[in-house]
């Protein structure tokens, strides 16, 4: 990220009385503003590829430290993690900013978080992008297990074997030991390590205990990587593993209750980034359901890569981010 831009964080406290550290540059002219969304274990930061990108050319910039990462409040608590809280959380920081309209751009548990903003609150934004993680309606999270054995009937193996590890009490402290092991797996050269070490139960964390290292990829270049570990070391795990913990324990079990079902349908223009090698977020799970539920219109791109195309092959990315907009923009006209 451009250095001078460390500067334009920002600091709000929500309308539930949390901290959300923020990065926000205004809009040149009649651009809208992009709202940047990561996952685990990132930081805003991790957006920085297209906070350069975008911002040069004028878009308007929001990119949060989401909840328990980075400058942002750290709850221990799991209910905090409430999809519609944290989704009205970023509302106010809109709000904070006057943006009355936006384009939602999520990644991993960020993609979860656009899934909700079209949901609730289609009428704030012009369009919304997932990467890496489809839309999804909220259904209630079986136990682990049950869900390990649906992936083995549905893709012939387990895809979330990561999250036995990831929801047991002792995860935080056993990761801090060992924050090397977790940053080689998560941002590996070969994204096909995930087929054993995110998809198979128990893998993960043998490995991390066990203080293992694999080759890191090339794009999680030394600037990020410091980043990303100063954030984790200072910040832990705890409140970071609650984006795990909360589905599993039924916070967001009820959120489609109150969603009328036409709701459910993405309704504005949607933009997809699929990987043929994220095995977690499986191509032949992921497609059917964006050309279900997008009945706005959907741009589909496809990436030979893994979990990280905003990382991987950021220039195609830009581009083909950018492209989408444009027509967008000339479709609401």
């Amino acid at each position: 990220m451009n250095g001078s831009l460390v500067s334009e964080y920002k600091d709000i406290v929500t309308s539930r009385g949390l901290t959300y550290h923020y990065l926000s540059l205004p809009a040149v002219d009649d651009k809208p503003t992009l709202l940047f969304i990561h996952g685990f274990p990132s930081i805003s930061y991790s957006w920085y590829h297209q906070i350069n990108y975008f911002s040069e050319r004028g878009f308007g910039v929001v990119a949060p430290d989401m909840l328990g990462y980075g400058g942002t409040s750290k709850p221990t608590d799991m209910s905090f993690f409430l999809h519609t809280a944290i989704a009205q959380d970023l509302l106010d920081i809109l709000d904070a900013e006057k943006v009355q309209k936006a384009i939602a751009i999520g990644h991993d548990w960020g993609s979860r978080i656009v899934s909700l903003l079209s949901m609730k609150h289609s009428d704030r934004f012009l369009g919304f992008a997932w990467v890496a993680v489809t839309y999804d309606i909220y259904t209630p999270f079986p136990p682990i297990d049950v869900i390990l054995e649906m992936n083995i009937k549905a893709f012939g193996r387990p895809l979330l074997g990561y999250w036995k590890f990831f929801e047991q009490d002792s995860a935080p402290q056993v990761i801090e030991k060992n924050l090397e092991s977790l940053i080689s797996v998560l941002y590996p050269d070969d994204p096909d390590n995930w087929l054993t070490l995110m998809n198979q139960p128990g893998e993960i964390q043998a490995f991390i205990e066990n203080g293992k290292t694999t080759e890191r990829a090339s794009y999680l270049t030394d600037e990020h990587h410091s980043r990303l570990l100063e954030s984790l070391r200072k910040g832990g795990l705890t409140s970071a593993l609650n984006w795990y913990r909360s589905m599993l324990g039924g916070v967001n079990s009820r959120i489609m209750e109150e969603i009328p079902e036409e709701h459910q349908f993405i309704q504005k223009p949607a933009f997809f980034v699929v990987a043929r090698k994220d095995h977690v977020c499986v191509y032949d799970y992921a497609v059917p359901r964006m050309k279900k539920y997008a009945v706005g219109g959907l741009k589909m791109v496809e990436f030979q890569g893994g979990h990280w195309a905003h990382l991987e092959e950021p220039e195609t990315f830009n581009r083909e981010l950018e492209g989408w907009i444009r027509d967008t923009l000339q479709q609401s006209c």
